[in-house]
């Protein structure tokens, strides 16, 4: 296991499910996603409550990030449907751009322009997308990289950077558009195990300050300890979902049992 096993317990609840009773912000209604004869994700029906942390987890391939990129319309569905906020994600592209404007995504490998110091990449968003005056996007900028931790950064290139900054740029560059969802595939992949730990602890304070978040991930600790609600996929379904206590803990199905057991997980 990496280093996120030596992070303190995040003060969020995991017992029971937050805004529960409250409208669901994201809603997977039986959807399915096929690649020719191969079904990549097969009858998933799931809800995302607002201010609370969603992990989805599960074997590589079992249908998790696919399920992630339909949900801003980054990947069209072949059947059911994906709601955001009550209403059926767009068909057309340039419907489900202004959608994506409202979620941030932050990829395996960050994605940064690297002709871009830092502050450049964070800032380039609000000032193209949201035709923000250019002090007011890099005052944001300068205050999300703050928030990251990586203010004295701000003028580095990528190039510059190690990978677990880079992935901070990143986030700090999803947080620039203020998003009200939050999506995260596999955000530590491709990281080297003591770089790890600051990435996480960065989505973990942004759970504590209650942003609604959707990560995919193999950090088994930091799906124990942070998240609210734990999915466990297997080939394109969902075999089990609940708390996080249930599911590190007490879980019902054979399969999580030994996925869990696989990746040496003892609770």
């Amino acid at each position: 296991m990496s280093n996120a096993n030596n992070m303190t317990t995040a003060d969020v609840t995991h017992g029971e499910r937050r805004g529960a009773g409250q409208p669901p912000v994201v809603v997977y209604d039986n959807v399915r996603k096929l690649y020719g004869d191969f079904v990549a994700i097969d009858g998933v029906s799931v809800q995302v409550n607002k201010g609370e942390v969603m992990c989805l987890i599960g074997p590589s391939g079992s249908g998790k990030s696919t399920l992630l990129r339909c949900t801003n319309a980054l990947e069209t569905v072949d059947g059911g449907r994906v709601l955001f906020d009550g209403i059926p994600l767009p068909s057309a592209e340039v419907e489900a751009r202004k959608v994506r404007r409202r979620m941030g995504m932050v990829f395996q490998n960050f994605e940064l322009f690297p002709h871009k110091n830092a502050l450049d990449n964070v800032a380039i968003g609000p000032l193209t997308v949201l035709g923000m005056r250019e002090d007011k996007a890099r005052e944001r900028a300068m205050s999300l990289l703050e928030k990251v931790g990586l203010a004295d950064k701000a003028y580095s290139f990528p190039s510059g950077l190690s990978g677990g900054q880079q992935q901070r740029v990143a986030i700090a560059r999803a947080l620039a558009m203020e998003p009200e969802v939050m999506l995260f595939d596999e955000p530590t992949s491709a990281l080297d195990p003591e770089t790890i730990g600051e990435v996480l602890n960065v989505m973990k304070r942004l759970a504590e300050e209650g942003m609604t978040m959707v990560v995919v991930t193999h950090e088994m600790a930091f799906a124990r300890r942070v998240a609210n609600w734990v999915v466990v996929f297997d080939h394109g379904k969902v075999v089990e979902q609940g708390p996080p206590a249930h599911i590190f803990e007490t879980p019902t199905c054979e399969r999580t049992r030994e996925f869990l057991g696989h990746l040496g997980w003892n609770g």
